[in-house]
């Protein structure tokens, strides 16, 4: 194996339709989230290795049973929030109900609690921290929605890269775990998953971890399902614009590979084995300002 042999890394799957989450918040989920997320399950088990999988509530509505499916083959289950609705978009209210919704739905189904959350595409930010305090009033411990860099659409600059303990306005403590990122020239560069696993060389992907490890902390990377579909594109009920199909559509083959030599050059498994290991990490403290303040 690549870097340290001895750190289970986090290896999570954000549950989702491409059409509704990217395209088109208004359009109804198609079956192809279904499909894509067993074909998910089938790579995993083939290895043997079990994921944190942060389903939306509009996919665990239209499909309990494959949340079910997920959960009796030994994944970890978790809330991506209910309608894939970027957080900037909604006001404190408006996220205490999705967030509820999401949670209360995926509990139904699984018949215990749902501590768990990943914000739809990473979307806490500097402008909108109270969002944490809304995680701790709802009862969640942990969250994966943090990006510590800026991106042009999410991130925080300055915001730890490691695993750390949040210490909210309102007085909750959530463990906070962000998504793997490289450090290079001074800068950090986001190389997580999703898309970046998607463009970005296996080399630069299998550094990235490796790097987080030897600095002795455990990485977490993450996958949509739609990404292990390369003719979904092609397949979708509407006329998708040519410049955002290709470049949705684009290093898509590559993704069964990359996942498959990634399981075979680290030890990675759900967020709930990894956390015990995040024990004496460090607390921070997100005020007002865009860098967070240690204490």
């Amino acid at each position: 194996m690549t870097g340290n042999s001895s750190t289970l890394n986090g290896l999570t799957v954000d549950v989702e339709d491409w059409i509704q989450s990217v395209f088109d918040p208004a359009a109804p989920l198609t079956d192809h989230f279904r499909r894509n997320t067993q074909c998910v399950l089938d790579a995993l088990a083939r290895r043997g290795v079990r994921a944190t999988f942060f389903v939306l509530g509009l996919a665990a509505r239209k499909a309990p049973d494959l949340v079910r499916t997920i959960h009796d083959a030994g994944h970890e289950v978790q809330s991506h929030g209910y309608g894939h609705c970027p957080l900037f978009s909604l006001t404190p209210r408006q996220f205490r109900d999705d967030l509820q919704a999401s949670k209360t739905l995926l509990e139904d189904i699984l018949g215990h609690a749902v501590i768990g959350y990943r914000a739809p595409a990473f979307s806490i930010t500097s402008t909108n921290l109270w969002a944490l305090d809304v995680l701790g009033e709802c009862g969640f411990t942990y969250d994966s929605s943090i990006v510590p860099c800026k991106t042009r659409r999410y991130g925080i600059e300055g915001a730890p890269r490691f695993p750390h303990r949040v210490r909210t306005s309102q007085g909750y403590s959530l463990l906070e775990i962000p998504v793997a990122t490289y450090r290079v020239g001074g800068r950090t560069l986001p190389l997580g998953g999703g898309g970046y696993f998607r463009l970005y060389p296996y080399p630069l992907i299998r550094r990235t971890l490796a790097q987080i490890n030897r600095e002795g902390s455990p990485g977490t990377v993450y996958f949509h399902p739609y990404e292990f579909n390369p003719t979904e594109m092609a397949e979708l009920p509407c006329r998708i614009p040519i410049r955002l199909g290709i470049h949705q559509n684009l290093g898509r083959r590559s993704i069964p590979g990359k996942l498959n030599r990634l399981l075979g050059d680290f030890r990675l498994g759900p967020l709930r084995e990894v956390i015990p290991s995040m024990a004496s990490v460090p607390t921070y403290a997100y005020g007002d300002s865009r860098v967070p303040m240690a204490v």
